[in-house]
Protein backbone atom coordinates (compact mmCIF):
# COMPACT_ATOMS: atom_id res chain seq x y z
CA UNK A 1 0.00 0.00 0.00
CA UNK A 2 1.26 3.84 -0.66
CA UNK A 3 1.22 6.13 2.27
CA UNK A 4 -1.25 8.63 0.19
CA UNK A 5 -3.62 5.56 0.10
CA UNK A 6 -2.93 4.51 4.00
CA UNK A 7 -3.58 8.54 4.67
CA UNK A 8 -6.48 8.52 3.20
CA UNK A 9 -8.10 5.28 5.29
CA UNK A 10 -6.59 6.18 8.22
CA UNK A 11 -8.59 9.98 7.97
CA UNK A 12 -11.77 8.24 6.82
CA UNK A 13 -11.93 5.45 9.56
CA UNK A 14 -11.27 8.13 11.65
CA UNK A 15 -13.76 10.06 10.33
CA UNK A 16 -11.26 13.65 10.06
CA UNK A 17 -12.12 16.98 8.55
CA UNK A 18 -8.59 17.71 8.60
CA UNK A 19 -6.07 16.51 6.05
CA UNK A 20 -3.88 14.22 7.88
CA UNK A 21 0.38 14.24 7.43
CA UNK A 22 2.78 11.54 7.98
CA UNK A 23 3.86 13.65 10.71
CA UNK A 24 0.54 14.57 11.99
CA UNK A 25 0.94 13.70 15.69
CA UNK A 26 -2.18 11.40 16.08
CA UNK A 27 -2.57 12.02 19.98
CA UNK A 28 -3.21 15.54 19.65
CA UNK A 29 -6.24 15.56 17.20
CA UNK A 30 -9.94 16.32 18.90
CA UNK A 31 -11.31 12.98 17.92
CA UNK A 32 -8.74 10.95 19.22
CA UNK A 33 -10.28 8.69 21.92
CA UNK A 34 -10.40 4.95 22.87
CA UNK A 35 -12.44 4.73 20.14
CA UNK A 36 -10.23 5.80 18.05
CA UNK A 37 -7.40 3.75 18.71
CA UNK A 38 -9.70 0.33 18.26
CA UNK A 39 -10.85 1.48 14.88
CA UNK A 40 -6.87 1.93 14.41
CA UNK A 41 -6.10 -1.42 15.84
CA UNK A 42 -8.86 -2.59 13.15
CA UNK A 43 -7.87 -1.01 9.90
CA UNK A 44 -4.29 -2.24 11.18
CA UNK A 45 -5.27 -6.06 11.09
CA UNK A 46 -7.56 -5.89 8.41
CA UNK A 47 -5.66 -4.14 5.89
CA UNK A 48 -1.93 -5.42 7.14
CA UNK A 49 -2.70 -8.49 9.00
CA UNK A 50 -0.62 -6.96 12.06
CA UNK A 51 -2.02 -6.72 15.47
CA UNK A 52 -1.05 -3.71 17.60
CA UNK A 53 -1.78 -4.12 21.22
CA UNK A 54 -2.29 -1.10 24.01
CA UNK A 55 1.35 -0.93 23.99
CA UNK A 56 1.74 -0.36 20.63
CA UNK A 57 -0.93 2.23 20.56
CA UNK A 58 0.35 3.89 23.83
CA UNK A 59 3.53 4.29 22.09
CA UNK A 60 2.28 5.68 18.54
CA UNK A 61 2.13 9.63 18.28
CA UNK A 62 2.48 10.38 14.53
CA UNK A 63 1.00 8.57 11.67
CA UNK A 64 4.87 8.14 10.30
CA UNK A 65 5.71 6.17 13.80
CA UNK A 66 2.22 3.82 13.26
CA UNK A 67 3.98 3.36 9.65
CA UNK A 68 7.28 2.01 11.34
CA UNK A 69 4.81 0.22 13.88
CA UNK A 70 3.29 -1.86 10.88
CA UNK A 71 6.47 -2.24 8.76
CA UNK A 72 7.99 0.72 6.24
CA UNK A 73 8.59 -2.74 3.96
CA UNK A 74 4.66 -2.83 3.79
CA UNK A 75 4.89 0.59 1.81
CA UNK A 76 5.52 1.78 -1.27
Amino acid sequence: MNTAKFLELVRDELELDSDLHVSTNLKELDEWDSMAAMVLIGLVSNEFDVNLTGDDINSITTVQSLIEKIGTERFE
